[in-house]
């Protein structure tokens, strides 16, 4: 397990270790009495070293404190004594429980203090040489023996000390004894003083959610819902789904938010006045900072959504144009497929295991992913429409007022909005059953919306029910909002009923459009390797990779082929696609050349794919024969072709010829 970060008390010092911050509350009683030396009768006689002695290491004893510490070893010379092994000892000052996902026990933490550093490392840390690294005054433990004693030391000292609880994201849980907490990124929790941690809270993050020197008024929460509704639906909607992901684990919402918009249009303003609930940057505090930008890693964007549990997210931007390569558009719509289809299924992001391949927990998405792009992968998948509620923001369609934002409205807005993310914490605190408090907005959100879905979507298909009831639940963020801001929910709701409805038919237009291009892939490479045979751009050869009129019933012009000059055979432009009469029949070519003519054709349907993606793709259309040999290859075969071994995507011929 890599060095994880302490929030609460602590602040950052070098290579990601954190010191104790000298303002913050003292340990907790009892911390300072759990090195009380433990004398025996040879220590009483004056024949034995100072200290504790080391359980688990025979022979050890040891003395520690925050500013010095000694270990010493037993003399088995001749003359019995104690050498002094090392002349510091490490200094516990908290014990650390995580709490997993059961609420049980999923590992110990502890708080060290080597010298001048004091961190928090896991126990898993501790029994690598890496997880020593960060300290820098703990000459002496370079060996392994050496360690496990320090180890032990350790635990020592551990044992004796209250059990804090840690949570490894933020948001809602239920600890040991205490009972149903909301947990911010810089540690605090609400109710306030339940003593509980978070770990891996990056750094401007744990800055950002520190709270602010006053709250709002109750006059100045009504004037920002108001002064956002003015200023675009898009803002109010994009605040309704960050209102609505304060509540994520008390009742989830399967679906993610995409902000689908031409560059300058406001699409990050709008997902930032969701994002405003929690977050205010210092030392300027408008924008906040995003979750993960789409260019980072997918392991970096699926550990940092795991991390912001039941808070606004923003995935920002996704840096899509009409150029973009086709690498960039697949590397962009694997990161979709990652994030969205596991919001839509509510499963784990990427399976994960630990070396004895048992199953090990995986990171989730914990709220609703909110993503940010100025245009989407044209090749995104229906399936993926279908777990998500995109909007569509022009650059002077009135969706948000970006340069109300620009100038300065995104900014007059901070101390409002992370007062109402605060009451809506402690209003979800307050209910006596959050679940069924939040169905029943839900419910009103659904009975107000679908009239205007009804008015532009006759008959949605069952395509868009789930896209409407995901919509609907987000809505009902608006519901939260006016219940802490003293607004109407009715009111709220209304602004953006009739735009949002508009924007989900323009959606299930695009799924539709999707949805047949998908189909006519098929048709697509047929027509595609038609016009290559008879425009002389691909020819046929046999079974045994000569070239000749292999195709029975069809004319040779329709084989790509020509006859020699002196009449001794034939002649064949471009690469080569194999009769393979045995083989269903099909006709077989290599993923590299087929791939090369669709692009060259600059058919729409099929000019999109790289070569890692087109097999299955065309499998998923059923222009391809399975191969069901190789589970690990089944969309391509391997064949002899005279005395080579091809790996060939093996075509079924009546897309191309009629027989």
């Amino acid at each position: 397990m890599t060095v994880e970060t302490l929030v609460g008390g602590l602040s950052a010092a070098p290579y990601g270790g954190y010191v104790r911050d000298l303002d913050a509350e003292e340990p907790v009683h009892g911390v300072r009495d759990h090195l009380a030396p433990v004398r025996d009768e040879k220590q009483d006689l004056g024949g034995g070293p100072p200290g504790r002695p080391v359980i688990g290491s025979a022979g050890w004893y040891y003395e520690a404190h925050e500013d010095h510490g000694t270990v010493w070893k037993a003399n088995r010379g001749s003359e019995a004594g104690w050498d002094v092994v090392l002349d510091w000892a490490p200094y516990v000052s908290e014990r650390l429980v995580l709490i997993g996902e059961d609420g049980k026990s999923a590992g110990r933490y502890y708080t060290i203090t080597i010298g001048a550093d004091t961190l928090t490392k896991s126990l898993s840390d501790l029994r690598t040489a890496d997880g020593w690294n960060d300290f820098s005054d703990d000459n002496g433990a370079a060996s392994r023996a050496i360690r496990e004693v320090l180890i032990n030391i350790i635990t020592d000292q551990g044992k004796r000390l209250p059990r804090t609880p840690v949570v490894a994201h933020t948001g809602w849980h239920r600890l040991p004894d205490v009972g149903l907490t909301y947990v911010y990124a810089d540690g605090r929790s609400y109710p306030s003083g339940r003593s509980v941690r978070v770990i891996g809270a990056p750094e401007p993050l744990r800055q950002a959610a520190a709270p602010l020197e006053r709250a709002a008024t109750d006059e100045e929460c009504r004037r920002a819902v108001h002064d956002i509704a003015t200023h675009g639906w898009a803002s109010l909607m994009a605040l309704a789904v960050g209102a609505r992901s304060l509540a994520y684990s008390l009742r989830p919402v399967s679906a993610a938010f995409v902000l689908d918009a031409a560059p300058n249009s406001g699409k990050t303003s709008a997902a930032n006045t969701a994002r405003s609930l929690l977050l205010t940057p210092r030392p300027h505090a408008w924008p906040p900072v995003p979750t993960k930008g789409m260019s980072s890693t997918a392991t970096d964007i699926e550990c940092a959504l795991d991390f912001e549990g039941d808070m606004p997210t923003l995935l920002d931007d996704i840096p899509l144009t009409r150029a973009s390569s086709a690498a960039q558009v697949r590397e962009m719509e694997k990161k979709l497929e990652l994030v969205i289809r596991a919001a839509g299924n509510a499963t784990e992001i990427k399976g994960r295991r630990n070396r004895d391949l048992t199953a090990k927990p995986a990171n989730r998405i914990r709220s609703v992913p909110v993503i940010a792009a100025q245009m989407l992968p044209p090749t995104m998948q229906e399936s993926l429409y279908r777990r998500s509620v995109v909007i569509y923001l022009s650059r002077d369609g009135g969706e948000v007022d970006w340069r109300w934002y620009k100038s300065g409205g995104g900014q007059s807005l901070t101390v409002s909005l992370r007062t109402l993310g605060d009451r809506i914490i402690a209003h979800l605190h307050a209910q006596p059953d959050a679940d069924s408090h939040l169905a029943e907005l839900e419910k009103r959100a659904f009975e107000q919306f679908i009239p205007h879905v009804d008015a532009v979507l006759p008959e949605p298909g069952d395509t868009m029910d789930g896209v409407i009831t995901a919509a609907a639940a987000m809505l009902s963020g608006l519901g939260l909002v006016a219940a802490v801001s003293d607004t109407t929910m009715s009111d709220l709701v209304e602004v953006v009923a009739a735009p949002l409805a508009t924007s989900l038919a323009r959606q299930a237009a695009c799924m539709d459009a999707q949805s047949t291009a998908q189909d006519g892939v098929a048709t697509a490479v047929g027509e595609v390797l038609r016009r290559a045979f008879s425009r002389g751009r691909l020819h046929v050869r046999d079974a045994k990779g000569v070239v000749c009129p292999a195709v029975s019933g069809q004319v040779e012009q329709d084989q790509g082929l020509v006859r020699k000059r002196d009449g001794s055979g034939w002649d064949g432009k471009g690469p080569a696609a194999y009769w393979l009469p045995q083989r269903g029949p099909a006709l077989g070519i290599t993923t590299k050349n087929l791939n090369m003519l669709l692009k060259a054709s600059g058919d729409s349907r099929v000019n999109c794919y790289v070569d890692r993606t087109l097999p299955d793709a065309l499998l998923r259309a059923d222009a391809i024969l399975r191969n069901n040999s190789q589970k690990d290859r089944i969309a391509s075969h391997r064949v002899r072709v005279g005395t080579d071994n091809l790996r060939l995507l093996l075509l079924k011929p009546d897309l191309i010829w009629d027989f």
